[in-house]
């Protein structure tokens, strides 16, 4: 099952824990309770007398013994914890002299903090090397001083190889002292950073010739001018430079010209490209590629010219051959027409003969056509009575014609029928998608174009009244949502909710754009808003800047507490981001990891974990880290970590398990005791009280 990871950070003078510590059923007993603070107060050990009076006053809330005991307690914490501060503020700042090496002030800090604790060993050992020093300083610091002074001075000239002589000779004056080995090593960095720098010059310069020769002036140029970035004033650099920027020029106007020569030689226009060769080697003399496309040319265009002289001679042969034709076709219309002549002659001819047997027949036809006649009064007769049937014929097939034309219009005025409906129908069908696809206000047109086209349509007539009473529902609709939305941002306003109204009004405008009322309150609630969001900044500025301070001087728990406050306003994710980060750092640092997989320590039983004597020089940034998991959750109860050495126990504090199943991570600033500090410690030992508890990861580690 996923256990929740809480961080609880804990500091030496106090407990800051992230759950109350409730009563439970098995709770320990008041007198149990308050008779181990006062076993604890009597120790000394008023942090962990603290925790228990705590819990007694959780058992009988408001208890004046519990209470004066407790207010006692504190006392002593704060006066324990003000003796350090100062004697940690005098230490803290000798050390920073001392790696100054400003031993003067470090020597008068160190001696402060000696009058807190005499008998401190570390303190009392940093002040004797710092006498040993100032008096081995005090003969050869002159020396010492004009070798430092002279090295400093060739330095800012540059004068590496100079001032490394001088620091060289500082060191051997004090081979101890850590500031002429610092400048002899920055000497020499700033040495190897010149020589790395004149190397990357020359390669610069070297690729910029490389590509002068290749006649590259654009990348030539390019590589100086990143030389020119590492010594600007070079003069070689900008000469070359200056001889490349011209060249390029020069290039770029040949270049150009070349480009349009081949492009004509490419099209065949070798007259035109050679006169572009021609160009070029105006601007570069003795160009060898103009000079030898020139050549390449001269008998192209040779052989253009002949093959324009040859075109134009069978131009010449065409037309001469086209007279000849011409000339050919008026003698053949010649011939025509003189054999033309010569057979009208004898059509002529033919026509005469003809009209001499034209009378003969003539004749014959007069007295066949009397005859004729004879035969056409009898015929005149049969006509009549053909004439009189054709006309009642006539009659008849009108009358068949008008009928027919008669059922065509019918035909026709049904069919314009059965389009209007289908048309109809089709409006219907149109309106009625968009009706289904709850497009109200385009459905209502479609429907009144029905009724416009087909007047009193019912089913469209029908159609507009539900999409009205739709409408009206809807206007209701908007109407009580907008009221809802209104009531619940006045709601929230009066709450001092300001987010939640500003989402509100902003429903109430989505309904009623134009709206006053939402409007004026959507600006109140968002002047509110960013008046609340201001003053929640100005606070989290507050802790982050406490915060911050105390990362950058590894003071974490401090800062830890800050970003811990600040994350719990919510605006930005640095403050979890910056807690994780130290949480990061911590585990980096560890020391000793004395336990790593889960442990389950029985009521009362105490666990042992040793660990070899820390350097003294890091105690004061040490931290104790223990995850803890509570395996009944319905209980609470202490559990007590101490710490010792070969002469015993020498402190401690006590964590008050929570009534929590969720496994907790407990930082606690052990370095800022200063047992932990003043004594080799090599032990620290866990006892549960009262309830089994499962100890998790166990490590101690360092700040920086």
């Amino acid at each position: 099952m996923y256990k929740k990871i809480i961080f609880t950070v804990l500091f030496g003078t106090s407990l800051v824990l992230s759950a109350n510590i409730a009563t439970a059923q098995n709770a320990e007993s008041y007198e149990s309770l308050m008779k181990k603070g006062n076993d604890k107060y009597s120790a000394k050990d008023y942090i962990s007398a603290k925790t228990y009076y705590e819990m007694a006053l959780k058992q009988k809330a408001n208890d004046p013994t519990a209470k004066k005991k407790l207010d006692e307690t504190v006392k002593k914490i704060q006066e324990d914890g003000a003796r350090q501060e100062v004697f940690y503020a005098h230490l803290d700042t000798g050390d920073q002299f001392y790696n100054q090496q400003k031993y003067e002030e470090a020597l008068a800090e160190y001696e402060a903090a000696l009058k807190v604790f005499p008998e401190d060993k570390y303190v009392g050992g940093q002040a004797a090397a710092v006498r040993a020093i100032l008096k081995e300083r005090q003969d050869k610091q002159d020396a010492f001083d004009t070798a430092m002074s002279q090295g400093e001075s060739l330095l800012a000239e540059d004068n590496y190889d100079a001032a490394i002589m001088q620091f060289e000779t500082a060191i051997e004056i004090f081979p101890n002292d850590k500031l002429p080995k610092e400048k002899l090593a920055e000497a020499k960095q700033k040495k190897q950073l010149y020589n790395e720098k004149v190397t990357r010059f020359d390669n610069l310069m070297e690729e910029a010739r490389q590509f002068g020769l290749r006649k590259n002036f654009e990348a030539a140029i390019g590589k100086l001018d990143q030389a020119l970035e590492l010594f600007p004033n070079d003069m070689e650099a900008n000469a070359k430079r200056n001889e490349y920027q011209t060249a390029k020029g020069i290039a770029d106007q040949y270049n150009g010209i070349i480009a349009v020569a081949d492009q004509l030689y490419e099209n065949k226009s070798y007259k035109e490209a050679k006169a572009q060769y021609q160009s070029a080697l105006a601007v570069v003399k003795g160009d060898a590629y103009a000079t030898d496309m020139i050549a390449r040319l001269d008998p192209l265009i040779a052989e253009q010219d002949a093959e324009e002289a040859a075109r134009i001679a069978a131009e010449q042969e065409a037309a001469r051959l086209a007279a000849e034709a011409e000339a050919a076709r008026i003698a053949a219309e010649q011939e025509a027409a003189r054999l033309a002549a010569e057979a009208e002659a004898a059509r002529l001819a033919a026509e005469a003969e003809a009209a001499r047997i034209a009378a003969e027949q003539e004749a014959a036809r007069i007295a066949a056509e009397q005859e004729a006649a004879r035969l056409a009064a009898e015929e005149a007769a049969r006509i009549a009575a053909e004439e009189e049937a054709a006309r009642l014929a006539a009659e008849a097939e009108a009358a068949r014609i008008a009928a027919e034309e008669e059922a065509a219009r019918q035909a026709a005025l049904a069919a314009a029928e059965a389009e209007r409906q289908a048309t109809i129908k089709s409006m219907l069908d149109a309106a009625d998608a968009l009706f289904n696809q709850e497009d109200y206000a385009n459905a209502k047109v479609k429907y009144q174009e029905v009724v416009n086209f087909d007047a009193g349509n019912a089913i469209a007539t029908a159609k507009i009244q539900e999409i009205d009473g739709i409408f009206a529902q809807k206007a209701a609709e908007l109407e009580a949502n907008y009221n809802k939305a209104m009531t619940a941002g006045n709601q929230a306003m009066s709450e001092e909710k300001f987010a939640e109204a500003i989402t509100q009004y902003q429903s109430a405008l989505a309904l009623k754009p134009e709206d006053t009322a939402a409007t004026t309150q959507l600006a109140a609630a968002t002047k509110a808003e960013n008046d609340r969001v201001a003053a929640l900044r100005s606070q989290y500025d507050k802790f982050i800047k406490e915060g911050d301070a105390n990362f950058r001087t590894n003071t974490f728990d401090k800062a830890i507490e800050a970003y811990t406050k600040a994350d719990e306003l919510g605006l930005e994710t640095y403050p979890s981001e910056m807690i994780a980060r130290i949480s990061e750092i911590i585990e980096q640092n560890k020391l000793y990891e004395l336990n790593s997989e889960p442990l389950l320590l029985a009521s009362g039983e105490a666990r042992r974990f040793d660990f070899n004597k820390i350097d003294v020089a890091v105690r004061r940034s040490n931290y104790i880290i223990i995850k803890v998991r509570n395996p009944h959750p319905e209980k609470t109860f202490p559990m007590i970590v101490s710490f010792g050495g070969e002469g015993g126990k020498n402190g401690g504090f006590v964590l008050p398990i929570a009534a929590t199943a969720d496994e907790k991570t407990y930082i606690f600033r052990i370095g800022s005791q200063y047992k932990w500090f003043s004594e080799d410690n090599t032990w620290i030992e866990i006892i549960s009280e009262n309830n089994e508890v499962e100890i998790g990861k166990l490590e101690v580690s360092r700040g920086n």
